[in-house]
């Protein structure tokens, strides 16, 4: 974790903060520079389940900070300092406020804080919370030091279905406003291609518009990128990531609904599409599929891959063998190379055949590849 008791003085210090915050998304940069200054307090809202939580994690993670999530619709006010105590000054008895264990840890490395739900925190909470985030101490003698960072975050009210208080103008101005959104695209590339199922993913490519969804008057479940994310983790907990669209879709259509409510309808049809596609369509009738592959991630083109090794390529139509080219200039080099590889060392080719040396030779770059392959391991 980041030292920063000479920060101010120290270059190499400096240098580290400017190395890690080149690791961060441009939100997340903005964020924390946002609370570095420790002047006015960051206050993000937007609708449940749009990451307020994980983007401050991932900048605590990214900026070698501790984190710490203090969910204030979900504690009393003795949990943010104000547990009362007797004290005795100069043998007058004077009430006195014990500090919470976790502000004391809080002092000891650098440290996060995320005050989360603060508009839904009770009057005595938020109150409470409010000190902390405003003069940065709690009571009279215990305050932060400068390792620690602290934000805020709150739901939007009528407009989510979220009861919440409303903050006076005084409070309002003491606060740096941010209206916290997640595109489909920062969730993807920032966050889903390394924790969420390849199918969840492909699926929100396809129809970036559904990564959020309002529930419907019949569910209480409803699509966000967090209900995304549990349904994701049930996916991969119980079946594993390399699990098939065929072997997951029971599973999908038991169990979606409970985590994505009404969205689970189309999920469930984009499941069945990508299942009755086969590879005898790919070979058959590619020009009326076409479209339909836009919505194919890598793991069904791997799997109808796998599906056309069944098939002789002496044994193709030249129509089919069209149809195959144009399946395979639309998947990935990697992919195309160890397909072609494959059909090289089978018994699938003949290479006196004239419609198999027209099929190479429309892909002369990756027999070039494969050459260099097969003659490194001679």
């Amino acid at each position: 974790m980041l030292n920063f008791t000479e920060i101010k003085s120290s270059t190499s210090l400096k240098d580290d903060l400017k190395h890690r915050l080149k690791t961060l998304t441009d939100r997340e940069r903005k964020y924390f520079m946002m609370m570095y200054p420790k002047s006015g307090v960051l206050y993000i809202t937007s609708k449940p389940g749009i990451a307020k939580s994980a983007i401050s994690k991932s900048i605590a993670k990214k900026m070698g900070y501790r984190h710490m999530d203090i969910r204030l619709s979900m504690v009393d006010e003795t949990d943010v300092g104000l547990y009362p105590s007797v004290d005795t000054i100069d043998g007058v008895k004077c009430l006195d406020f014990i500090v919470p264990r976790w502000a004391v840890e809080a002092n000891k490395v650098p440290t996060i804080i995320h005050f989360e739900e603060i508009n839904r925190a009770t009057q005595n909470v938020r109150n409470a919370a409010l000190q902390i985030l405003l003069e940065r101490q709690i009571g009279i003698d215990f305050k932060f030091n400068e390792g620690v960072l602290m934000m805020s975050s709150g739901n939007l009210g009528e407009e989510d279905g979220c009861d919440v208080e409303e903050f006076d103008s005084a409070l309002n101005n003491r606060l740096i406003h941010v209206d916290h959104t997640l595109s489909h695209k920062e969730w993807i590339n920032n966050y889903a291609k390394d924790n969420i199922h390849s199918l969840i993913v492909s699926y929100i490519e396809s129809y970036p518009e559904l990564l959020y969804k309002e529930a419907g008057s019949n569910t209480k479940a409803f699509a966000t990128p967090r209900s995304w994310t549990f349904f994701s983790d049930y996916l991969i907990t119980n079946f594993g990531r390399d699990s098939t669209v065929s072997d997951l879709l029971p599973h999908i259509v038991e169990s979606a609904f409970s985590y994505v409510g009404n969205s689970s309808v189309r999920f469930i049809k984009y499941c069945n599409d990508l299942i009755n596609i086969t590879a005898k369509d790919i070979l058959d009738r590619f020009d009326d599929i076409e479209s339909d592959l836009d919505k194919f991630n890598r793991d069904k083109n791997s799997e109808l891959i796998n599906s056309l090794k069944v098939y002789k390529l002496k044994d193709l139509k030249q129509s089919q063998i069209s149809n195959l080219i144009k399946f395979l200039n639309r998947i990935g080099d990697d992919e195309k190379t160890s397909y072609l590889l494959y059909l090289i060392d089978s018994e699938h080719t003949d290479p006196s055949d004239p419609k198999t040396k027209k099929f190479f030779s429309e892909f002369r770059e990756h027999m070039i590849n494969i050459r260099r392959i097969n003659s490194g391991k001679n």
